[in-house]
């Protein structure tokens, strides 16, 4: 039964995420309405009931085999919960200890390091996350160190890289939420000053991004804008109608650097070193490229995710153990909430791994009673995308109000097309230093039109599905939309026989 893949990571993982979850609602609900004693009363909650089942899981732990398993799925739930407390007084000790000089709306400029790459916000304008050092108030004649994170908005387009150093002109307010960002500044990208990178390790990584961005460009445009936002994550040249197409047919995710991105650059560095004699010294190659992919692309949840399980998974089958991708899934969630506890509250976080987990648990069940009736290869592509569809829904329609069905048929579509884009960009951008040595431009001139051509069949074919009409829900009832989907999902994957009797014949 699916039931049998509760396994104590799943369930540590499942406990660890609620209580991040409930724990933060249930605490600002509590200084809302009766100030900190209550707030404390929530972690006094979350003790007693990691206590309780600690204590329940210890005794059937002791007892025989049948309720020694759920004493030790117990004992994760507890151990999880524990965690979760513990994770959320990190989150408000942070919260404590940022500070700024003068009040937030008296600051006139404040310098700081950027904690991940520059992103595109709202309409075409860009988005920072900076970690301060120092604020300064003109009007009261101080400077003085600061601390804490913020998020600045900047009106037009630019990069800027990881770690790089900048002075902002502009003043802070205060931003309630569940990030670590505790100011917002909205201003220029004229009032932004470079003053260089915080080491020579993120200049060097700097530079190497844009030796990347230069050698895809020779593919020309729009296909090498394509191009580097799959490699590189930078999306700010991506034309509006493709980002539009991606969108409405629900495959946005597509663009985002994530388990499709990290699996091909494995892949690929494994077949590539094929003469090496040992396999162990050929998985830990691979794993030392795809370590060394992650600095370069940057720090997001959907790659960290991805790049957890596929090392985690390798060291597995190097030791001859079974790498249960669910298992997996749970361990890389465990690691990126204990580094940072934050990204239980991300999108893009919940998004990632709903995907994730509605492919391993729903997909097989989706696919099952139309074994027979479809190529393997086609079946198991459509159930997985109906179960990442599905897993997904409760976070969706909440949040976006707006499903896209097409998104089913069209990541059967997408997916493959992108995946050759991909993997033909990565092997350009390896053979491009050798391309430009040769004489002549023939070579690179065919090779820029197959890149063309393939833009323009993925763009043609995100266009069709995208006048595909989606499911709007009005914000009262998306919650209940939401519920119903999830409710239809867990019933699905708790419920249904790993058998069913129904299968074609």
């Amino acid at each position: 039964m699916i039931r049998r893949r509760l396994t104590p990571a799943v369930v540590l993982f499942c406990s660890f995420a609620s209580a991040l979850l409930l724990g933060r609602t249930a605490g600002r609900q509590a200084l809302d309405t009766g100030g900190p004693l209550h707030a404390r009363l929530t972690f006094v909650a979350c003790a007693c009931l990691a206590l309780l089942c600690a204590s329940a899981g210890i005794v059937l732990a002791a007892a025989a085999a049948g309720p020694r398993r759920a004493g030790i799925l117990l004992l994760a739930a507890s151990l999880g919960v524990v965690a979760g407390a513990f994770s959320l007084h990190r989150m408000e000790t942070l919260a404590m200890r940022a500070w700024l000089p003068v009040a937030g709306p008296q600051v006139t400029s404040f310098d700081g390091t950027l904690r991940q790459d520059s992103t595109l916000w709202g309409d075409g304008d860009t988005l920072l996350r900076v970690r301060l050092t120092s604020a300064a108030s003109s009007g009261r004649g101080i400077t003085a160190a600061a601390r804490g994170d913020a998020l600045v908005l900047l009106d037009g387009e630019g990069r800027f890289a990881l770690g790089e150093r900048v002075t902002v002109r502009a003043s802070l307010d205060p931003l309630p939420g569940d990030g670590p960002e505790s100011w917002v500044a909205r201003t220029r990208i004229a009032r932004v000053e470079r003053q260089g990178f915080r080491s020579r390790g993120w200049m060097l990584r700097a530079e190497v991004r844009a030796w990347a961005s230069r050698a895809l460009a020779w593919t020309g445009y729009p296909a090498s804008a394509l191009l580097e936002a799959l490699i590189t994550g930078s999306r700010e040249e991506v034309p509006r109608p493709l980002t539009e197409g991606f969108r409405r047919t629900g495959t946005l995710h597509v663009l985002a650097l994530s388990g499709l991105h990290v699996g091909i650059v494995f892949g690929l560095v494994l077949r590539a070193l094929f003469f090496l004699p040992w396999r162990a010294l050929r998985v830990a190659a691979a794993c030392t490229a795809l370590m060394a992919y992650q600095v370069f692309a940057g720090f997001m949840p959907s790659l960290e995710r991805a790049t957890i399980m596929i090392l985690a998974g390798s060291l597995a089958s190097l030791l001859d153990r079974d790498p249960e991708p669910l298992n997996l899934l749970a361990l890389s969630g465990i690691v990126v909430l204990g580094l940072d506890p934050f990204q239980a509250f991300s999108v893009s976080f919940q998004l990632s791994y709903l995907a994730l987990a509605g492919i391993l648990v729903l997909g097989p069940v989706i696919a099952r009673p139309l074994e027979g009736r479809l190529p393997p290869l086609l079946l198991a592509a459509f159930g997985a995308s109906l179960g990442a569809q599905l897993a997904t829904l409760p976070v969706v329609l909440p949040v976006f109000g707006t499903w896209y069905p097409s998104g089913i048929v069209a990541t059967l579509i997408l997916v493959p097309l992108v995946c050759a884009f991909l993997g033909l960009g990565l092997i350009w951008l390896l053979l491009s230093p050798l391309l430009f040595m040769l004489p002549g431009e023939t070579l690179r001139d065919f090779c820029a039109s197959g890149f063309g051509l393939l833009y323009r069949l993925i763009e043609g074919c995100a266009a069709f599905l995208a006048r595909l009409p989606g499911i709007t829900v009005s914000p009262p009832s998306a919650g209940a939309w939401a519920g119903a989907a999830g409710a239809v999902a867990l019933a699905a994957a708790l419920l249904l026989p790993r058998r069913v009797p129904w299968r074609a014949k």
